[in-house]
């Protein structure tokens, strides 16, 4: 017999602002449960999995974890409903198997949106589309950039090696598949920081491989893209993860992020070339970037194409504050920043996002 889906709730007794069930309401049907209440039949039968609990109650984590674990939920997306970020939060929801979390309350368009793209399996449909090669590459390399972010937060190794072997596996699915599945399929990760630096990762591996450059270089463009903003990990989680414009004074944060950059690759004995691109990716040929305020020749090629890659992946993604930019206008837009971007490798760049076709690139050994 047909078995109805719905949108199953996991709430608490806690205190908790629910206006967001009359918004799932208009959509789906829903089942409110509370965690010793739900089975492995409400798995099968969601359509989407909402968690709203107090994630510092062990009474609470400790089933929820062994539901969690059920077989039956394995492919059902789950989103925690966090009441503000923190990294003990995110962590925590991570640990739980989270699809995306997000801090309510937010705007009723937020809410919607993100609901919408887990119920759709965003993230499975595009999936489905990449080459075994392709698939290869992006678990490990959101593994590793996922690992190296959290190491760096906490003080730890960021393994060299293991960004390396991550980056010779993109390098090897772009050349033989090209980049828009990936990329694709990059857009659907819940985390704008770790979806971000895939992009980047990504355009800058196509971006070197039009200009024909060696394997050596190509790897360090494609490292350079993965780690080009691990300074972000030093940046506190309610700045980094806003849903919404920063202010002056956030944005005075956010941008240390560069510095730290330096001061994590330093540490690490990092190639100096990585740690100028992770460095200066912000710096502007008239000097009105930051860190350093670099001029002109000051700034490298490696530190020009990172800008050019960063700014455009910045433009196109969409955030809770703006919507997604067209390819098209984004490259417009820095073309018309002539004086601070490279104007010849800006037009030299559209060759590899303006194009309907799959690019499949060849590079010198």
């Amino acid at each position: 017999m047909f078995r109805k889906q719905h949108v199953t709730i996991i709430h608490d007794n806690n205190i908790h602002n629910k206006s967001y069930i009359d918004l799932v309401k208009r959509y789906h049907d829903i089942k409110l449960v509370d965690i010793n209440s739900l089975c492995a039949e409400d798995f099968i039968r969601s359509l989407l999995i909402i968690v709203q609990v107090n994630l510092t109650d062990p009474k609470i984590l400790t089933p929820l974890k062994e539901k969690m674990a059920l077989p039956e939920r394995q492919h059902i997306p789950v989103l925690f409903l966090l009441d503000k970020f923190n990294r003990r939060g995110v962590v925590q929801s991570n640990i739980l198997g989270a699809t995306d979390y997000i801090a309510y309350p937010c705007p009723d368009s937020n809410f919607i949106e993100i609901m919408a793209d887990l119920v759709n399996h965003a993230v499975e449909k595009t999936w489905c589309k990449l080459s075994q090669i392709q698939e290869a590459a992006l678990k490990v390399s959101l593994k590793v950039v996922e690992t190296t972010f959290s190491n760096a937060a906490a003080g730890l190794e960021v393994a060299q090696d293991e960004v390396k072997d991550s980056c010779d596996l993109i390098i090897e699915a772009t050349a033989k598949d090209g980049l828009n599945n990936w990329m694709n399929a990059i857009r659907q990760h819940h985390n704008y920081t770790y979806r971000h630096s895939m992009m980047v990762c990504g355009y800058l591996t196509s971006f070197g491989m039009l200009l024909g450059v060696k394997k050596a270089d190509l790897q360090l463009l494609a490292m350079g893209g993965m780690m080009h903003d691990i300074g972000k990990a030093m940046t506190p989680l309610e700045i980094l993860d806003k849903p919404a414009k920063l202010t002056a004074t956030e944005w005075k944060v956010m941008k240390e992020h560069p510095k730290n950059c330096r001061l994590i690759l330093n540490v690490e004995n990092w190639d100096s070339d990585m740690i100028d691109i992770a460095t200066h990716h912000h710096e502007r040929l008239d000097g009105t970037g930051y860190p350093d305020g670099l001029k002109g020749a000051e700034v490298s090629d490696l530190a020009r194409m990172t800008a050019i890659a960063d700014m455009f992946s910045g433009l196109v993604d969409k955030r809770s504050y703006k919507p997604s930019m067209h390819a098209e206008k984004a490259i417009d837009i820095m073309m018309e920043a002539e004086g601070q971007l490279d104007i010849p490798l800006v037009k030299a760049f559209r060759s590899v996002v303006l194009s309907d076709e799959n690019k499949v690139f060849t590079y010198q050994k």
